[in-house]
């Protein structure tokens, strides 16, 4: 049986041919600089985000509050008579 001579034969792939320009691997990342981490994310100079979302919360608040005190006062009260 007479077929392809060389490594081909044997059933190894030939090396893959020369490839004209390599770089080395540290100038393909090179561009790449880590995040600067102590940055800000986001920045609101303003002040506008921070005031809506104070407000938010004092307002959740004083609801929770008021159904707190609403839930207390109607415990001793006998709102639902069942059975009389």
């Amino acid at each position: 049986m007479s077929g392809p001579p060389g490594p081909a034969a044997r059933g190894i792939a030939a090396p893959p041919a020369a490839v004209r320009h390599a770089e080395p691997a540290e100038a393909a990342t090179a561009m790449f600089q880590p995040p600067d981490v102590t940055g800000a994310i986001f920045v609101d100079g303003s002040g506008r985000r921070g005031r809506r979302l104070r407000r938010a919360t004092y307002a959740l608040v004083a609801v929770l509050l008021v159904l707190l005190a609403a839930f207390w006062l109607l415990q001793g009260l006998d709102v639902f008579e069942f059975g009389t």
